[in-house]
């Protein structure tokens, strides 16, 4: 990625991180309205983890054999997370 297009994702990245940070006080409400608040966070849990592994991996500028390692934990934990959305019946 070129120096100003790495600028632009990281600063994307870190306002998107902060908008799953930021608390949704209706979103939450309607979580525990329809009985499934718990499940919320812990997807949302999952969403920060995936998030904090990209910021870490476009973090990196000489690549090396364990970029490739990490890179696969991400790819591994994507597919985790959609099948924890899947088997509950969530569309992304």
């Amino acid at each position: 990625m070129t120096p100003p297009k790495k600028d632009g994702y990281t600063r994307a990245l870190k306002l998107f991180i902060k908008s799953v940070i930021k608390p949704d006080y209706g979103l939450r409400q309607q979580a525990n309205h329809d009985g499934c608040y718990e499940e919320l966070l812990e997807i949302r849990q999952h969403c920060l983890t995936y998030l904090q592994s990209l910021k870490e991996i476009h973090n990196i500028d000489l690549p090396d054999e364990s970029d490739e390692i990490e890179a696969e934990k991400v790819r591994l934990e994507k597919i985790a997370s959609s099948n924890l959305s899947f088997s509950r019946n969530e569309l992304m």
